[in-house]
């Protein structure tokens, strides 16, 4: 990572940060491929994402997310987005992350479906950000992935598509839904949409259910065919195998 000099440089070349005069900042290490500041200005608390480039992530069709969101109250509050220059600027949600019990909590749950519901209900379509198009590219670019998750994901992504599972998907999906993108008690703040795109609202809960090793499928939208559930469930296990093998 570079230097304490290279990032004051960096944050004091924004000009919403210097003209918001910049006190002070520091590093947030999240296992973010990005690199993240806290930064207080004088006009507040902000989080500073520089972006870095990852295979299937278009800032671009993030900033079209972001601004799609907006009017539903339930993500970031962004301060400035310039996928050209590179970063994005979002107020500081001094919020705690969601922990596995609140997911059995009855109010918190309903919150979630609800906002949920909320971002499930825009229609969006970009081709390469649907899973099957971007599991393909990962695939391709992707090395030392073990031949039998190779397998899985393929044999599965084809079941699916016999099973018309991707002809559905044609609404906006989070992608990455996990405790750590999910904050604050009283008001729910969703975070992190790099990688959210054109899908369907199951994958969402199973990558969920995935992460916190519960059966949500009592909370699945209702226009899934049981005939998905089982696939899907294979094929989120599958990608969750690629991530020690990223780097291309």
């Amino acid at each position: 990572m570079p230097n304490k000099e290279h990032w004051q440089h960096q944050l004091e070349s924004i000009h919403t940060i210097k003209a918001a005069g910049l006190k002070h900042w520091e590093p947030i290490h999240s296992g973010s491929s990005n690199y993240i500041f806290k930064v207080t200005t004088s006009a507040g608390l902000w989080i500073v994402r520089f972006n870095r480039a990852a295979m299937g992530i278009s800032r671009q069709e993030e900033h079209r997310i972001l601004e799609k969101i907006k009017p539903l109250d339930i993500g970031p509050n962004v301060i400035e987005n310039d996928p050209d220059a590179g970063h994005l600027i979002t107020e500081y949600i001094d919020q705690p992350t969601w922990q596995r019990s609140d997911l059995k909590n009855h109010d918190k749950l309903n919150q979630l479906k609800q906002a949920m519901n909320k971002y499930h209900a825009i229609d969006y379509e970009y081709l390469p950000s649907r899973l099957d198009h971007r599991l393909r590219l990962y695939l391709k670019n992707i090395k030392k992935i073990p031949e039998r998750t190779t397998i899985d994901i393929l044999e599965n992504i084809q079941k699916l598509d016999f099973l018309g599972f991707w002809r559905a998907n044609n609404s906006l999906y989070h992608s990455d839904l996990n405790l750590g993108n999910l904050l604050g008690d009283d008001s729910l703040r969703i975070i992190d949409w790099e990688f959210a795109g054109q899908g369907h609202p199951l994958l969402d809960w199973l990558i969920l259910e995935h992460e916190v090793k519960m059966n949500l499928s009592d909370h699945f939208p209702d226009d899934v065919l049981p005939v998905w559930i089982a696939p899907a469930r294979r094929l989120i296990r599958a990608i969750m195998k690629l991530w020690p093998h990223e780097s291309p």
